[in-house]
């Protein structure tokens, strides 16, 4: 048998479109990981990677893959799932949905709702997330979105996302999975002192915590990392590029073993289609 290709995503809405990661390697059929690379990747080439590598793979990507419910009704969205509102937000500009965004929070401030920036259902299961609509993030949502409208309008018959797509997913297809580093991190063990910001990312103590994650990232996981000496050094240096390897072994414990992780339940899923779903490990918070 064949091994999966396996791709690990940080993904950036940076304007200068420099940040994004990307880390690539193969899982084969003992679930031992070989990374292959990891390196920044600007977004057209990452959209390029997903449309040609071949199946059967996993990509982890670490942007929302959907915007709250309450959002979706302000805009007046005939939406049954996020394939819908993908679609809308790939036909528009980023100016456009920014300014939809600001109207929305200042609605919600005339009418006295909090929080102003609304989390998906799926994230409170995380507190470490933050919302779709938050400031810092939102470039972040727009062109993740709008990439997922590319994709899967070009071949939608390509891509198995969960939780669209619940089943187990045929050979030919290529997993889309939504992930976030720092809620992975939490699920297989690592503390909240570690992977909550400032954490590993700009704290004083970022180095040390970064060293804690790589000498604990194979055995909390249960994935075998034989070669991740090879990007140790990029990892201490930059947090993107850890966070680019985290997404990775989230992506290779999915295709191992996906009844691991947190789905959702069954009157979770259709509003986890709609909204989008952060997949974690189903297991207790440590802290």
């Amino acid at each position: 048998m064949a091994a999966t290709k396996i791709i690990g995503v940080d993904f950036s809405g940076a304007q200068a479109d420099n940040k994004t990661w990307v880390a690539q390697g193969r899982l084969d059929d003992a679930g031992v990981l070989r990374l292959d690379s990891v390196q920044p990747m600007i977004r057209a080439d990452l959209h390029d990677l997903l449309t040609t590598v071949k199946p059967p793979a996993v990509a982890a990507m670490d942007f929302p893959f959907g915007v709250p419910q309450s959002f979706i009704g302000y805009l007046n969205l005939n939406a049954p799932t996020m394939t819908e509102v993908w679609n809308h937000f790939g036909n528009i500009a980023f100016e456009r949905f920014d300014a939809d965004r600001e109207a929305f929070i200042e609605v919600r401030r005339e009418n006295g709702e909090r929080p102003l920036e609304p989390k998906r259902a799926g994230d409170r299961i995380y507190p470490e997330s933050l919302s779709p609509l938050n400031r810092r993030i939102r470039p972040m949502t727009y062109h993740g979105i709008a990439m997922l409208h590319r994709l899967y309008h070009a071949n939608p018959q390509r891509w198995h996302v969960p939780p669209l797509n619940p089943g187990a997913a045929p050979d030919h297809t290529v997993t889309l999975l939504e992930v976030m580093p720092g809620a992975f991190l939490n699920t297989i063990g690592f503390v909240t002192a570690i992977t909550k910001m400032p954490g590993y990312k700009n704290s004083a103590q970022a180095i040390p915590n970064r060293d804690r994650i790589l000498a604990g990232l194979s055995e909390n996981s249960g994935i075998p990392l034989p070669n991740l000496a090879t990007v140790r050094n990029g990892c201490r240096a930059n947090d993107d590029c850890l966070d680019a390897v985290i997404a990775a072994v989230a992506a290779a414990a999915w295709a191992k073993d996906p009844s691991q992780f947190r789905h959702p339940q069954p009157d979770e899923l259709a509003m986890a289609q709609l909204e989008g779903w952060i997949y974690a490990i189903d297991a207790p918070d440590p802290n």
